[in-house]
């Protein structure tokens, strides 16, 4: 019987680059509206900052409206993108420490093609940071 290959880490298993952002999503789950804070963001999702037994209604596979308000660091006010996206919670993480704070992670598909031009503009301006 053949071995498995290992399971890749984590951040090989990423479909997409992600970044720090300062940015926070209004999240809206059913009859629910929630402002969470955003760790990072990719072209294909977002990480929401929260702990899991704060927000009951926030599960797995749980589908969202957001808006995504955000900017690079150091950005002006008046630099700030709002998107208005759909997404689906893809993972709960309970948390781990410092290092690994816990929160959701969700699909991000913007509502439209200017929203798309809008999570482009931001995902380029975070890139050329680096």
């Amino acid at each position: 019987m053949p071995i498995p290959p290992p399971v890749p880490a984590a951040a090989e298993r990423r479909g997409a680059q992600r970044f720090e952002v300062v940015a926070q999503a209004t999240v809206v789950a059913g009859e629910e509206t929630h402002v969470l804070a955003v760790r990072n963001v990719s072209f294909g999702g977002v990480f929401l900052d929260g702990k899991p037994d704060e927000y009951p209604d926030l599960k797995r596979g749980a589908k969202l409206d957001i808006v995504l308000s955000g900017s690079e660091p150091g950005a002006r006010d008046e630099d700030i993108l709002n998107i208005r996206c759909t997404g689906q919670i893809v993972r709960i993480d309970p948390g781990s420490g410092p290092q690994r704070p816990p929160g959701f992670g969700v699909t991000l598909i913007p509502v439209d093609d200017d929203e798309q031009d809008r999570l482009n503009k931001l995902l380029l301006r975070l890139s050329n940071r680096r």
